[in-house]
């Protein structure tokens, strides 16, 4: 598993790397979507969100795919499961990485990896109010961040996914810390 980190103005990376409108279309089309608290619709405009801070802190973790899981095709359902049970324990180290973060600088605000999934299910479906409104948080992808273009930029890297049944030599989960 690889580390990485890069920082730069938040107004850049808005610039480059987020369109909400295209990103909310894409978050339509997911499963999670005015399912969950970390996903879209949201009842704030996200652009203001991102003028609320001054600089990010992107968070790239790396994730190989053990080469003899990667001879066999597979279908569909086993891609996406066995990419849940690949990434789960670097999607929670990550998670717990962003939030220690969070203390160490004061105002930040964490952007997890993908969907929050703190709850087998989110209270959002039950029509209730977040049960841990004090770690849940949202994804760069969801505020309208394009992950594939900044895995690019700031890293020099490449986002694989599978492709004919089989799984990507790596996966990368990309996350970050918003800064005042």
């Amino acid at each position: 598993m690889d580390v990485r980190f890069a920082e730069g103005p938040v107004s850049d990376f808005v610039k480059n790397c987020v369109d909400v409108p295209r990103f909310l279309a894409c978050c339509r089309e997911c499963p999670n979507f005015d399912k969950r608290w970390s996903c879209p619709p949201y009842d704030f405009s996200v652009e203001a969100l991102w003028k609320k801070y001054t600089d990010i802190l992107l968070y790239e973790k790396k994730v190989y795919v053990d080469p003899v899981l990667r001879e066999r095709p597979y279908s569909q359902e086993e891609i996406n499961e066995l990419s849940r049970e690949l990434l789960a324990p670097a999607k929670k180290q990550m998670t717990e990485d962003l939030l220690a973060l969070e203390i160490k600088y004061p105002s930040s605000r964490a952007l997890f990896a993908g969907t929050c999934d703190l709850c087998t299910i989110c209270a959002k479906e039950l029509n209730e109010q977040c049960y841990h409104p004090e770690k849940m948080r949202y994804s760069i992808e969801a505020l309208g961040g394009n992950v594939a273009h900044a895995v690019q930029i700031y890293f020099d890297d490449t986002i694989l996914w599978a492709k004919g049944g089989r799984l990507p030599e790596y996966y990368i989960l990309l996350g970050g810390l918003l800064k005042r």
